[in-house]
């Protein structure tokens, strides 16, 4: 399953312009693109995108969700107790 990103925007409750900041700032970047060149978001972008959004839920700034994301052997209780 791919979606564009108008598709993941609708079915993630997100804008457009926040899934291209994302995309902007290395966050969630699309997993391909279309010959016409719509950014295409498979499985495993989506589940990320999962976890970008439970992690802001939790007040998380974006620059602490991309570095725990970006290693994922980092224990989520240090951030946890940072944002406490």
């Amino acid at each position: 399953m791919q979606l564009r990103i108008g598709e993941l925007a609708r079915r993630s409750g997100l804008t457009v312009r926040t899934l291209h900041h994302y995309h902007a700032i290395g966050l969630l970047v699309p997993s391909a693109r279309a010959d016409n060149g719509y950014r295409l978001y498979g499985r495993d972008d989506i589940a990320r995108l999962h976890r970008i959004q439970a992690l802001r839920r939790f007040g998380l700034p974006l620059a602490d969700i991309g570095a725990y994301l970006d290693a994922p052997d980092m224990p989520l209780a240090g951030l946890v107790a940072r944002q406490i």
